[in-house]
């Protein structure tokens, strides 16, 4: 194991020669260069598993050795012992008839020789039962420390399965993900546009459906583009800058969600804001008009049943003077230039041009100023998401490689930082 563990070494130093020779020129170097490196990585998990199986074996050889002359010493020692008691009483039974009567006529330098016999049979066999329990013991230590070994990347489960399954079928998955990628990204332009003519024009129903359609198609898609990215990823065959990209455009779709309700809680707010200062404006104007305390004192003072009723039609007519306008109650309609810049929500944008408007009306009142700022700083921050998403999305398109077009042009350095992986090859492999 140790000069099979050596020769595979020699490879992978062969193999990593090519890896690194900067002096091979032509189109065929890259598929080379990144083939040998995919195969040293392999090469390298089976010559760990033969040095680290070698080196177990090697103290399992010292171990055994040592037993062995445990035992053997034993045993010399027994059939010495025992044929020194046989010589002496006939018998290694120490209880048959035959010892205990030739024991009893043995003199006293005899008896001394059959006792120390006896003691040393005795010994050797203790010596001999804990070199066996040591022998079990190390060999059940050794046998486990060697599974564990051989329980590695090498090892034929159901993941490694899966690795290799992705690995023979890399190309296709790659060029799928692309393809589902571009989809997704017309998906959501299209679902955009739907939804910025349908705030302006008609449109027949069935498409209006389209655009939530659309919208969950595009997320389904980054869904199955982060799942398919994690696995080619851990098992060697993409890059952990595609997991983090697609996680990102996941956190900012759900971000760009969290911000449409901040926006919608904003406009809330300042509706609820615009409604209290107009309601306090009008009972300020009330009570510091003369000329209405003169009509009240007018009511007060109607002699007669039409007079009264005269009267208080005058306070009522000039009360409506003094009301403050109340907060809309509707939100107005956005213009395509505000839907746009509201991330392509109609709704959002309805919110913030309610907001706006309210701000304008009431601006004085410090409870309406500031949740019309929160909207608009809420707006800003959709805002940001959608253009920062969006320059994200055609960023990358625009400056990756493609498996679609291989001759599309790319920015290397930003390719490499995509494919980018710890690992040289799988994490697992599976050699049928």
């Amino acid at each position: 194991m140790r000069e099979t563990a050596a020769e595979i070494r020699l490879q992978i130093t062969k193999l990593k020669a090519i890896g690194n020779d900067d002096t091979l020129k032509g189109k065929y170097v890259d598929a080379l260069q990144s083939g040998a490196d995919k195969f040293r990585g392999k090469l390298e998990k089976s010559a760990g598993r033969y040095e680290r199986v070698s080196a177990q074996l090697g103290k399992w050889a010292t171990e055994l050795h040592s037993l062995q002359s445990t035992t053997a010493a034993a045993l010399t020692t027994a059939k010495s012992a025992q044929a020194d008691i046989h010589r002496l009483v006939g018998s290694t039974d120490p209880e048959s008839a035959t010892a205990e009567k030739a024991e009893k006529e043995l003199n006293p330098p005899k008896k001394e020789e059959l006792h120390r016999a006896r003691r040393d049979l005795a010994a050797a066999q203790r010596s001999y039962h804990r070199a066996v329990e040591d022998y079990e013991t190390q060999s059940k230590n050794i046998a486990r420390k060697i599974r564990n070994i051989i329980d590695d990347a090498l090892e034929d489960g159901f993941w490694s399965w899966v690795s290799n399954i992705i690995e023979q079928n890399i190309e296709a998955i790659k060029v799928t993900l692309e393809v589902i990628g571009y989809i997704a990204t017309i998906a959501a332009i299209a679902a955009l546009a739907i939804t910025v003519l349908a705030a302006c024009i008609a449109m027949p129903a069935l498409l209006l459906t389209l655009a939530p359609l659309l919208l969950t198609f595009g997320t389904v898609a980054s869904v199955v583009s982060l799942g398919m990215h994690s696995l080619m990823a851990a098992t060697g065959n993409g890059g952990w800058g595609d997991v983090g990209f697609d996680i990102l455009g996941l956190l900012t779709f759900k971000a760009g969600g969290a911000v449409a309700r901040g926006v919608e809680q904003g406009a809330a707010a300042t509706q609820r804001a615009s409604t209290q200062a107009a309601r306090r404006a009008t009972a300020d104007a009330m009570a510091n008009s003369p000329k209405r305390d003169a009509l009240q004192l007018a009511v007060r003072q109607a002699k007669g049943k039409t007079a009264q009723k005269a009267a208080e039609k005058n306070l009522h007519i000039f009360d409506k003077t003094l009301k403050a306008k109340g907060a809309a109650q509707q939100l107005p309609k956005p213009t395509i230039r505000e839907i746009l810049a509201a991330g392509g929500d109609p709704k959002t944008a309805a919110q913030l041009k309610y907001a706006k408007r309210e701000l304008a009306k009431r601006g004085a009142d410090s409870a309406t100023y500031e949740a019309a700022h929160q909207t608009a700083r809420a707006g800003l921050q959709n805002l940001g998401l959608f253009v920062g998403g969006t320059t994200m999305d055609l960023g990358d398109k625009a400056a990756g490689s493609s498996d679609i077009f291989p001759t599309k042009p790319n920015i290397k350095p930003y390719g490499d930082a995509k494919d980018w992986n710890f690992y040289n090859s799988s994490l697992y492999d599976y050699a049928p």
